[in-house]
């Protein structure tokens, strides 16, 4: 063979081998870019924040995976395992939740982004350490978690109150006993200064009484409403759990903001 045709010869070759990859590459994206237009396409729903490409068992075939809603908590039974999260430091003079249940105190003067998200760290925070506590109630008394959670951070102030500081009561939950042992409940200033309240040896042992609360004669018919946390919350309300005129509102943009009702799943 001549080294003219040699030359040729390799050169034929290797722009051979360059248009095969180019047309490899093109049907990929081709394929990519009509995924959904495929007939008979198999898709897989899974929890995942990005849509890929998966290979369909039923048709072998390329198949763009559909994603559910972008979770705010991510995987949301990884948060609900619960974490040990220590509340950062607070360096101004609102509640831990004040942000959240009157979002228009941001844009005050006196108000610095830092401060505002200094409190809503608080406030994830407690939610990742008694998720778990809150989703395992739903499942024994069939309350909404995202009910019981939005409670506890309202109630408690995000686990910043003295009642929830010195009680471990998480819910205001009162005593009215005349009988009271000695470390039963304490006196603290509510609605009257003679209001007492009871002391618990855990915040777990809280969430239980709560729970048991809202199973009694009172709020039972509650439980109708399933997982419908705006019926429960304006049930709450009417029922006389708080005295605060805006209570349900509160919870309700208590758990929109913290997209608490993806426990509630």
């Amino acid at each position: 063979m001549k080294l003219q045709s040699f030359h040729q010869l390799r050169k034929a070759l290797r722009d051979g081998f360059e248009r095969h990859w180019m047309i490899l590459i093109l049907f990929i994206v081709y394929m990519s870019n009509t995924a959904e237009r495929v007939p008979n396409s198999h898709y897989v729903i899974r929890g995942s924040l990005m849509p890929g490409l998966v290979e369909s068992r039923k048709d072998a075939l390329f198949t763009e995976e559909e994603t559910t809603t972008i979770s705010h908590w991510g995987n949301v039974d990884r948060v609900a395992k619960g974490y040990s999260l220590k509340n950062p430091k607070k360096h101004n003079h609102f509640a831990n939740i004040a942000f959240l249940v009157n979002p228009k105190l941001k844009y005050r003067d006196d108000v610095t982004r830092r401060m505002v998200e200094v409190n809503n760290k608080i406030c994830e925070n407690y939610v990742r350490r008694y998720a778990s506590v809150a989703r395992s109630e739903m499942d024994k008394y069939g309350i909404p978690a995202s009910i019981t959670l939005a409670q506890g951070l309202l109630e408690s102030d995000a686990g910043g109150s003295k009642l929830s500081r010195k009680n471990k009561n998480h819910f205001g939950m009162k005593c009215f006993s005349r009988k009271c042992k000695k470390g039963h409940c304490s006196n603290f200033s509510d609605d009257s200064h003679k209001d007492f309240f009871r002391i618990y040896k855990s915040a777990w042992a809280s969430y239980r009484a709560h729970s048991e609360l809202l199973m009694g004669k009172r709020y039972r018919h509650l439980q109708r409403y399933g997982k419908n946390y705006k019926k429960w919350a304006y049930g709450l309300r009417k029922a006389g759990y708080a005295t605060d005129k805006k209570y349900a509102q509160k919870l309700i943009a208590i758990i929109e903001q913290l997209h608490l009702d993806e426990f509630d799943r």
